[in-house]
Parts: C-alpha cells; structure tokens; sequence
C-alpha cells in the first residue's frame, strides 16, 4: 500500500482463520517514505462466508433444464474432446475442444494452455502473443493485486485468441526441488502462497468471462514415471498440505479442475473416486467438473468423478463406451460443466467453431500482444527478481563512470523458434518447456537489456565489455579491465522429465571466473531458473539477483534491477538449499509405492534446524525497512487475536516490502515456523 509521507499510518485488516482453508491472507507491500499499519487478524476459531447471490433462475437450474433437451449423443459430444490424431493436434484447433450444439446455443469449449501465456503450437503465432514470465515468477512477487492484473491481461489475450477456457492456473507444491514443471507451479513450497494466489488468478480469469481450471489434481510432484509413480500421501498432508491451494480455488469459484497422470494411494488420479468423488466433490464441495489431463484416463471412470475425458481420441468416453454408463451420472456431468458455462457468461456471447476460416483467423492472423501487455511482463518480471546478497555491489550507478565486463554466454540466451517448434519439450532460459510453452519472438537478452537501459537513461558513462561466450581466458581478460563485473548463468527445465541436478548450466564456467576474479573488483552473478540451484560459490561472489524464467522481457527486468531503477522485492517462493541431501529426491522405481514419508515437512518445513543457503521468504532490497509492533484496535472480535506491525522504510531509495507471518504451534504436531499471511 503507498501513502504520503504526510498520510496518516493506513490500518488494512484481513480475516484468517489458522486451520481452515477459507482464508485470507495480506502479502503487504510498502513504498518509500511510508509508515504502513498492517493488522494481521488471525482467526483461531470462526469462518468467514461468503455472500450468497440469489438469482430468479439458478444457474443449476438453467443447466438442468438444457440437460433435459439434450439428446443422449449431445450429451456424449459434452463428456468427449475432440481435434487430435493419435498425439497430432489437427489443423484449425485449438488444445482442447468440445463441439457446439447449435440448436441449444450451447457453444464450444475452445481451450489451451496457459503456463507462460496462450500456447505457442504453430510458427504463426509466435510473436502474436506475450511470452509472460512463468508462474513461479509470479509467485516470488507475493502479489496477490498484481497477479489479479495478469490473470485479467491473461484473459484479454485468450479472448482474443478465440479461447474461452484458460488451462491453469497450475497449483502444485514443490515437494521435489528437481521437479520438471516446478516452474509451472506458482506454490512454489507453500500451500498458503499457493491459495492466496490461486484466488486471484482465479477471479481475474473468470470475471474477464473465460473458464479456469486448476491443475494438476493431485500430487503431480515429479515428472519421472509421471504415468506409473504411485504417490502413497496420508490424508491429513492432502488436506492440510496438498489440497489447500485447491480448497482456495473451489472457493474462488473455480470452473473446473484437471486431474494427473500419476497415481494416488495405489489408483489413478483420473479414475480415484476417493479423490475426485468423495474428497474432491462430496466434502470440499466442488460444484464444477473434473477433466482428464491430456491421455491420462484409463477407463470410463464416470462413476469415479470424472466429467471429460482430453484430448478425447483414447476411445474411453466416445459414444460406444459412454453408453454403458448410466445416463444419470453422463446427466450430472454434463450439467456440472453447463452450469460453469452459464456461470461464467459464456452462454450470452459467440465462439469461433474449429475447424473454421473464423478459428483460424484467431488462431493464426490475430496480434493480441501490446504495448500494455509488455509493460505488465516487464513489471511482473522486475518483482518477482530476488536479491539473494548484496555486500554494497548493487545497484551499479549509472551516472558515474563505470566500465562493466558482461560475461557468459547466459547474458545473450539464445531462442532458436525452429528448434522449439520441432521439440516441444524444450526449455529455455526464458521459459519452460513443454505444454506450458510460450516461445518468444525476441525476447530480451541480459545484455540487450543492460544496453537498452543505458540508452534509455543516457548513461553516456557507462561502458559494457561483452565477453558472453563462456571462455575463461576471454572473460578474465573483460573482468581485469572492468569496475564491476556481471556474470550469468542460468539452466531450465521441461514436461516429461525432471532436472538431473541443481547446478547452472555454465556451472564450471561460473566456479572458473569466479575463482579468478580480481581481487578489488565487486562480482555480481545473475541468475535465471527453473526452481532453486545450488551456489557453492555464493561466499566469493559480492551479489546474487536471481529470477524464476521471466519471459521475453527478462533482460529489461534486469536491467531495471541491476541499475537501481526498481529495488528488488522478490521472495524466494522456495528454498535455495546447502546441499542435495536436503531435498526430496523423485521415486525412480515405479514398481514401488512412492512413500510421502515427510508429512506435512515439505520444503522449508522439513528444514528447521538446518543451515540452507538462502531460505523461503527470503529476499534483500537497496533500502531498509524497520517492523515494530504498535498498539492493536480494541474492537477485535471474540475468538480473534489481534496485533498490528508498523513497518517504515528507514533507507535512502524507494522500495516495496512483502510482510510475512509465520506461526508456531507448539503444542501440536505441527512444522516449525509456517507461513499464515
């Protein structure tokens, strides 16, 4: 929250409950020369309701009466995807389909997916579209506002795309740091930063009249054997841990949900009553619909919960296998999907129908990227940046007479868009890989960025010697003649399968420059990644800024940071650990049940007592920021503990601040030190 110096301390109050999933949280973030009052109200014993709205005719009335029109074949059309050939997307379609029933003014379900923005599958649209930062970019931010602002420009682009149903948002919690789509999850290691967020992305997409679904339900915690690993969990970790950022999206109002390819407690995701029936529908109380992941049914599991089979060419839920169902149970679920439809609007509004010339105009001919759109990206990218230490290296100044040796071949990442197309499991250092993809037309280098920005604010002083190719000898030669050296590293992860290790790709690279740096000249590294990566060389380096896979505009994010334009307030959304031995490796032999031994202990809960390198919620700035706790409002409620923090930026420059409240429970078999706003 900003104010003026002159203002008086704004008090915000947020209702929380500790144990349940119906909470609120205030990630509060401060600007210079303000003196914010943040009440944090912790409810230990009520739950806070909703307003109901009362309608003349329900949506679930109106969705049982079209289902009570519907023939029994356009019912079957509803329950069954279309547009793929084997694993070929067929021309004209989009991701996910479902047919329309004209007659009904039942429209298509046109879908894609939605990890890093609407999914690049064809050369036509690259560059049509933002290539966003990644989702746990988005959560480093601690955001809650500014991911409502990208969830609504998510929506604007897929509706101008011709889509009506968002893929994500993506949920899932980082149990294992080498996981190949930990990028996708914007959790991260916490299921409260998962709720909170999920919340806002949620609402933004839907009150911008598209679906969302979350995913990926439940426990797609690694890629390795994700079609066979058995994830044995105990219920008290699903439903305290696991299913919280799910729980937040049911009550964020959630259209739909996405079940795994993996399988839980010895079953299938996809085919689990006791998920998606009894968990899922019957006590979270999910009013929406369940659809498969993409090939991850494995039988006509209608009376186990699922509602929609994807991409619907396996033949489990066409016309002959549906018809030895119950048409009661093919009635609820087709009334469960007719019901968000009408929810949301979609009912009142046109959709292009695929194949059509219409579809393809969207699809491949219409530019939904913009000048605000890249504002948004290029500001999401510089707040999710995390300075992890700064011994007075950064921000470079560039008033000053500076001569900055840029080393690395990370600092000039290249995007090769043939090569992408042809691999659809590629990462890159600027996205994920895989179905999250976005690719980028031309994305911003580290040291395009560097010279965009000095353009830009003519620092005629400054002077960059490029050495990004990674050789040493070169690169000691910029750094000897240079006043501060800037070098990059950087790895990626994809679909399919996890990372092999923590380390950058240019790790020896790294350790060599590093080692032979000169003695009086400040080094800084930056850092761009999937997830966490190991920094054994963290102690001979002055600074660290690292962000998670930040799209096309990484390099003015950079750039923006490195100059001191914005001051870093990214948090780490995940731990950065000591050593390997701290994390959760993935199960390799999918013969065996895949035991969550941990509990509740995932992340930086399984690490109390330990010494990692940089911890969860941690995150430096250029300015300081000084907490006290002040006198709390008297009019707290029975049952409410009520406290209020004044937090004050002490330093010199302008600056943001997340507030973070951990709580203990020492009475409880409980984690150490959990986040609960």
């Amino acid at each position: 929250e900003e104010s003026s110096p002159q203002s008086a301390a704004r008090r915000i109050r947020r209702p929380f409950l500790q144990r349940s999933s119906r909470s609120f949280h205030n990630f509060a973030r401060m600007r210079k020369d303000c003196a914010t009052r943040i009440r944090v109200l912790a409810f230990l014993a009520a739950l806070w309701l909703s307003p109901v709205e009362v309608h003349a005719e329900s949506p679930e009335s109106q969705a049982e009466k079209l289902v009570s029109e519907m023939t029994l074949e356009e019912k079957m059309d509803m329950m069954n995807g279309l547009g793929w050939q084997e694993f070929d997307l067929m021309a004209g379609y989009f991701v996910g389909n479902t047919p329309p029933i004209p007659r009904l003014s039942i429209p298509p379900l046109n879908m894609q997916d939605a990890a890093q923005g609407f999914r690049t599958m064809d050369a036509r649209q690259v560059g049509q579209v933002t290539s966003w930062p990644s989702l746990l970019a988005m959560g480093a931010t601690f955001d809650v506002d500014l991911m409502y602002q990208w969830g609504s420009a998510l929506a604007k682009e897929f509706t101008g795309k011709g889509a009506n149903v968002i893929l994500g948002p993506s949920l899932n919690l980082h149990r294992v740091a080498k996981g190949g789509r930990n990028g996708e999850y914007v959790s991260g290691e916490d299921p409260i930063l998962g709720a909170e967020m999920a919340r806002a992305y949620i609402r933004a997409v839907q009150d911008n009249g598209l679906l969302a679904v979350a995913k990926h339900f439940i426990l797609n915690n690694q890629e390795t054997n994700r079609n066979t690993v058995d994830a044995h969990c105990d219920q008290r970790s699903l439903f305290e841990a696991y299913y919280r950022p799910f729980i937040a999206s049911v009550e964020a109002g959630v259209a739909a949900f996405m079940c795994s390819y993996n399988l839980v407690n010895g079953t299938h995701s996809c085919e689990n009553d006791e998920l998606l029936q009894r968990h899922l529908k019957d006590i979270i109380g999910f009013d929406g619909f369940v659809q498969s992941d993409w090939w991850a049914t494995h039988s006509t599991s209608v009376d186990k919960g699922l509602d929609q089979d994807m991409p619907g060419n396996d033949e489990l839920f066409n016309h002959k296998a549906l018809g030895e169902v119950d048409e009661a149970l093919l009635d609820e679920s087709v009334k469960r999907i007719l019901t968000q439809m009408i929810k949301v609007g979609l009912m009142s509004k046109s959709y292009c129908t695929p194949p059509s010339q219409e579809c393809d105009t969207l699809l491949f001919e219409t530019n939904v990227r913009t000048s605000e759109g890249l504002s948004l990206a290029r500001r999401i990218a510089r707040e999710s940046g995390v300075l992890l230490q700064n011994d007075g290296a950064l921000p470079f100044d560039g008033t000053k007479e500076l001569t900055l040796a840029v080393v690395g071949s990370a600092c000039d990442a290249s995007n090769d868009i043939d090569v992408q197309l042809a691999t659809w499991d590629l990462g890159t250092y600027y996205t994920v890989g895989g179905s999250g993809r976005v690719i980028a037309k031309d994305p911003v280098s580290i040291i395009a960025g560097l010279r965009a920005a000095i353009e830009a604010n003519s620092y005629d002083r400054v002077t960059i010697l490029d050495a990004t190719e990674d050789d040493v000898d070169r690169a000691v030669d910029a750094m000897r003649a240079a006043d501060a050296i800037l070098v990059c590293g950087a790895t990626t992860s994809t679909e399919s399968v996890d990372r092999e290790d923590l380390l950058l790709d240019q790790e020896d690279f790294v350790r060599a420059v590093v080692a032979r740096k000169p003695v009086d000249t400040p080094l800084v590294v930056a850092v761009s990644s999937p997830g966490p990566i190991l920094t054994d060389w963290r102690a001979d380096v002055d600074a660290i800024l690292t962000v998670f896979l930040a799209g096309e505009q990484t390099g003015n994010a950079f750039a923006d940071l490195l100059f001191g334009l914005q001051s870093p307030s990214g948090k780490l959304p995940v731990t950065f650990f000591d050593r390997m031995e701290q994390t959760i490796e993935p199960c390799m032999d999918d013969s065996e049940a895949c035991v969550y031994a941990e509990g509740l202990n995932i992340g930086y809960k399984g690490l109390h007592d330990q010494v990692v390198a940089f911890p969860f919620g941690h995150g430096l700035s250029y300015t300081t920021f000084e907490y006290r706790f002040a006198d709390a409002d008297a009019s707290c409620d029975e049952g409410i503990t009520c406290f209020a923090v004044e937090i004050t930026n002490a330093g010199k420059v302008a600056g943001a601040e997340v507030a973070q409240l951990y709580l203990t429970y020492p009475v409880l078999d409980e984690p150490q030190n959990q986040l609960r706003a």
